[in-house]
This record gives C-alpha cells, structure tokens and sequence, in this order.
C-alpha cells in the first residue's frame, strides 16, 4: 500500500517526540514540514525525512501536492489553521484542542463538518481499544458504572488550561467508553493558585453513571491513569495503559500486559499511547472517505463539558518546566 503524502504545520516538542515518529508507522510519508522557526523545520527535515521545509504554511499550501495535513501548534492557532487547510480542500488531523473555546470549535465545525480529525488519541491506545471490546461484548452485559482517574504535574495554570490540555483527553475516552453524557455536577479545590483538584460526578444517556478525577498534584513521570467499569457481575480495570484485568462472573481474571522486552511496534510507546493509532485511523479515513473519528462534533462535546465546569474558558499557562523536560531539551536541540 502506497503512503499517504503529507504536509506537516508544527515543528515544536509535542510534535516532534509524538507525532513525527509515528508517521512511519501510520502509512504516512512527510513531503513538507512548517515551522515558523526554520531551525525546527530543518530538524524535522533531518530527523524525519521531509524532502521540504517551509516557514510559511501559506506557502507550503500552495506548492505541495499531498494528500492530507497534520497540524500541531499550539491552541491558539489550530482553529485558524485548520480553516485554511480546509479551505484548500485538504483532511486535516489536528492535535487537541481544535481551539481556544467551544464557540470557536463550534463554528469550525459548522464551516467544516467534516474532513478533519481532532488528535484526542487515548480512545486509540491499545489498553482502551480492548477494554471497549470487552465493555460491548454481550457477556459483559450492561456497563452500569465508570470510575475515571487522571493525575499529572503542571505548572501553574488555570484550571481551564488543565481541563482543556489534560482534562479533554478523559472527556473524550469517557464518550467513547459509555456514551454522551446527560448531566454533570463537580467540585473543585483550588490551593494556593496553583494546584488544582476536581471531582467530578457524572450521568450518562444510558443512565449508567460515572466519576472522574483529574488532579495537577501529582508526578508527571509516574503512574497516572486508571479506568474501571462495573457491568453484569463483572467488572474490568484498565492501570496506567499497561494492566488489563478482567474480573469475570465466576471469578476467573483475564489479564494483558505489553511484552515491554520485545521489540515489536506494539509495545512501543507511541503505540500503547494511542499516537500511531490515530494517525493509522486518520490515514484510512482518507483512503477510504470514511469519517474521521474523533472529529470536531466530539471535540465539540469533550469542549461543552469542560466549559461547564470552567464557564469562563480562561486559558492561562505560566512556562512549562517540568523536570523531565531538561533531559529532553538536550536530544531536542541535537544537531
């Protein structure tokens, strides 16, 4: 099979530890790479292989021939970008979030329906893709109930930052997992305006309900993640991407677990986390003219959710220094 040829808007950290080294393995070839910073779009030329760098995406837009764009910038730009794509009648998959407030998701998704792909890749982690099968297997019977739990380290941001970087991601597994959500009540603790902590009762349409928990208090670099769902005597614990167990009727568990000591593309990271998935699910939507999912409609509702609980949709961050980024800083600016 032929890859895809694709342009690339975004040159930065996401994008270049996530996404570029995931585009191999989701039949995807880079033709061009954008970076207002010419010095990231020759990285990327380097490390990855793109046969052109620009520094205006305008330009780019004009003179390639490719079959899709990737766009990964920055909140602030998505929805801009995006449009513009669009508008040259290219699929887009754009990393999360499409924008900056659900009223300019909203009219991007009433301009463009559909043709683009929002990057809210945990529903295409490998843990998540077999705990759904699991969950919709008759024997399961009905999913009745959903604990959800996501905890990382930030630095010093409104909680809509957190909610819409972070929190999204949970918004969007959460539909995906048990469906649209009917109603949704919280509570918030805030310290020292700086740590942010919520919990988070929902209800379901189909009347099953849930809890999230989404915290900044806690280690980036340690397990942060934990999904459990009751169904019919039964009930399934996903841990941190890694540990799937099955607590069946009659007391049986089925487990999984990667093979971390084998070198097969499944066990990698990129893979377990869900980066190579999407991008192979966007690739075949554009074979195919299939829908991309999950596209702005769903974004529109993880953004709906969020705004309930921050009203405001007051996007604030202070510099991101997270320890672990000084290690990463230096392979990043390698030559």
């Amino acid at each position: 099979m032929e890859a895809l040829r694709i342009a690339f808007i975004g040159c930065g950290r996401h994008a270049t530890k996530c996404l570029y080294p995931s585009l191999h393995m989701a039949g995807l070839r880079l033709i061009a790479a954008c970076d207002l910073d010419e010095g990231k779009a020759q990285r990327a030329a380097r490390w990855f292989g793109a046969e052109r760098i620009y520094t205006d995406h305008r330009r780019m837009l004009d003179a390639e021939r490719v079959d899709a764009v990737l766009i990964c910038t920055g909140a602030a730009t998505h929805a801009q970008l995006t449009e513009e794509a669009r508008d040259c009648g290219l699929p887009v998959f754009v990393e999360k979030p499409p924008a900056l407030s659900l009223a300019e998701a909203g009219r991007l998704r009433q301009a463009h329906a559909t043709g683009v792909m929002v990057g809210m890749m945990k529903r295409y982690a490998l843990i998540y893709q077999q705990l759904k099968q699991i969950i919709d297997a008759p024997a399961f019977g009905t999913a009745s109930g959903i604990q959800v739990r996501m905890a990382g380290g930030w630095k010093h941001g409104s909680g809509f930052a957190l909610l819409l970087d972070m929190g999204i991601h949970m918004f969007d597994l959460l539909r995906f997992l048990m469906g649209d959500v009917a109603e949704l009540t919280h509570q918030k603790y805030e310290r020292d305006g700086s740590y942010i902590n919520y919990a988070i009762v929902l209800r379901f349409v189909s009347g099953a309900v849930g809890t999230l928990y989404i915290s900044d208090q806690h280690q980036w670099m340690r397990a942060n993640e934990r999904v459990e769902i009751t169904g019919d005597g039964q009930f399934v614990i996903a841990e941190n991407l890694l540990q799937l167990a099955h607590y069946r009727p009659d007391g049986h568990i089925d487990g999984w677990e990667p093979g971390m000591s084998i070198p097969n593309d499944e066990n990698q990271s990129l893979v377990l986390g869900g980066y190579v998935g999407e991008l192979r699910a966007f690739a075949e939507a554009v074979r195919s003219g299939t829908p991309m999912q999950p596209d702005l409609a769903d974004a529109c509702a993880a953004l709906k959710l969020i705004k309930t609980i921050e009203p405001a949709e007051d996007y604030v961050k202070a510099t991101q220094e997270h320890p672990h980024w000084q290690s990463e800083n230096r392979w990043l600016d390698l030559d």
